[in-house]
């Protein structure tokens, strides 16, 4: 019987990685807190979008902080009205000091509740009441922040927040932000739609700006939309974000996604990230981001220090865990590349790109039925993503059953006719299948689209076959990936 998944992963991975279980420790002898998901004991569970952005306000103001190493939302809102004993959590986490509270909101007034706890003794380290107005939130939230963080460190440094006076923007921005952590491509778009009216309400609010640009990465990272529609989009809300406040990590990190997966802007890339994570050295999106980078550029050893400290910010989010694991699968380590994306399931069995990737690893091991299996969960759990029946049928090829091949390309071309289907999904399909004049039909189709899942073909085992061929060394070229040397 398996134990607990949350404790269990995060063995799993320490045990695959000792960058991970360095980087733990030195976490837990840090100055290291979590902010779990503070109550809305207002009389309307309306307002619980509100609270929620409270909270991951402040998580976000004091993230900013250098010598506080705090929890990312995604691992910390886990234990919203959770039972477990402070100790228990603060274990999960990974932490030493847990922050709780309340909000209550009456008309245009709210009152805020905070405390400070130590999980190893339960103390209180320190509590407090703030009142305000709601309009004045962004404000409030940098208060509380900046008075953990004086309680935790005397020396630390004050953080300001530019936010926005006006309540609509103000409120559009946090249910934005509501629909971006869901990250399904209905929400996406409805997070985009927040945005745009948050933007129209106050043109000079920045963080909405780069909330848009979140949005559209996410977007097109996922082939929801076409890059070309995309990205662009994320680099323009990126850019004017900066525009206006130029200290958001966040604008720094997204302008750092699009030179890597659309311009293809090795060093520039490099240079955001590295901006982002000297912004906000507790974003836990930016260290797996870079990630992604580093091992594009074949960098694997310092790609797992990177997503290694993704985790210790994250601990239990099964996205940064399997992306820990395609760090291992791109450096055909495949036998340490399937414990870590196991590990990342235990955290959700459901989750689809650990599926998605297990798959691959399957595949690249030769166990075609075990790979299958693995993509139809992936499938089943995506609402049919074309991403998703692009590695199955490519599956199916090569290990000769070229019908169930086939049948997987006509349903890609009839998802064509109302949705954007990669033509890197099409490409690989017809690999599969052996057929190179149409892989490299759809191949030169996917340069042409700016495909970002180009960046992976000089790493991808499924390409290994087509590597001594003129044809796909000048695919190569055209994309300019840097020697791993380099």
């Amino acid at each position: 019987m398996k134990t607990l998944l949350t404790i269990g992963a995060l063995v799993v991975l320490a045990a695959v990685s000792y960058y991970y279980f360095t980087l733990r420790d030195e976490k837990r002898g840090a100055q290291s807190i979590a902010i779990v998901p503070f109550q809305n004991i207002s009389n309307s569970s309306d307002q619980d979008f509100l609270v929620d952005g409270l909270t991951e306000g402040i998580l976000n103001s004091l993230s900013q902080q250098e010598g506080i190493t705090v929890t990312a939302r995604t691992s910390s809102f886990k234990f919203r009205g959770s039972d477990a004993d402070i100790e228990e959590i603060a274990k999960k986490l990974g932490v030493r000091v847990l922050v709780d509270g309340s909000a209550r909101i009456e008309g245009d007034r709210i009152t805020i509740m905070v405390r400070l706890i130590n999980a190893e003794d339960k103390m209180n380290l320190w509590s407090n009441r703030y009142e305000g107005q709601t309009e004045d939130i962004f404000a409030l939230q940098d208060k509380i922040a900046n008075s953990i963080a004086g309680a935790l460190l005397p020396s630390s440094r004050r953080v300001v927040t530019k936010g926005t006076l006006n309540k609509e923007a103000r409120e559009l921005y946090l249910k934005g932000r509501a629909f971006w952590n869901l990250r399904t491509q209905k929400d996406l778009l409805k997070g985009v739609e927040m945005f745009e009216q948050a933007i129209s309400e106050d043109p000079g609010f920045g963080a909405a700006y780069a909330g848009l640009a979140d949005c559209y990465t996410a977007l097109g990272y996922a082939s929801f939309l076409a890059p070309k529609e995309s990205f662009p989009k994320a680099f323009e809300a990126a850019s004017k974000a900066l525009q206006l406040d130029s200290t958001l990590a966040e604008a720094h990190a997204t302008l750092g996604y699009y030179k890597f997966y659309h311009e293809w802007d090795w060093a520039e890339a490099e240079q955001e990230f590295r901006k982002a994570i000297s912004l906000n050295p507790n974003h836990e999106l930016v260290y797996d981001w870079y990630g992604y980078y580093l091992t594009a550029m074949q960098r694997y050893d310092e790609a797992r220090i990177v997503f290694g400290k993704a985790i210790t910010l994250d601990p239990l989010s099964p996205g940064i865990a399997t992306d820990m694991g395609f760090t291992f699968y791109y450096d055909k380590q495949y036998d340490q590349a399937a414990t870590a994306l196991e590990a990342a399931l235990e955290l959700n069995p459901k989750f689809p790109l650990g599926r998605l990737w297990l798959g691959r690893v399957y595949q690249a091991k030769k166990m075609y039925n075990e790979a299958i299996a693995e993509y139809k969960q992936a499938i089943d759990a995506t609402s049919r993503w074309p991403v998703a029946f692009a590695q199955i049928g490519n599956a199916y090829g090569v290990s000769g059953d070229h019908a169930h091949a086939r049948a997987i390309l006509d349903s890609l071309n009839k998802m064509r006719t109302d949705k954007f289907v990669t033509s890197y999904g099409m490409a690989l399909v017809y690999a599969g299948l052996g057929d190179k004049d149409q892989t490299y039909q759809w191949l030169n189709r996917a340069y042409e689209e700016r495909s970002h899942w180009l960046v992976w073909i000089k790493s991808d085992p499924r390409w290994d076959s087509f590597r001594s061929d003129p044809k796909f060394a000048e695919l190569e070229a055209r994309i300019s990936l840097p020697q791993a040397s380099e």
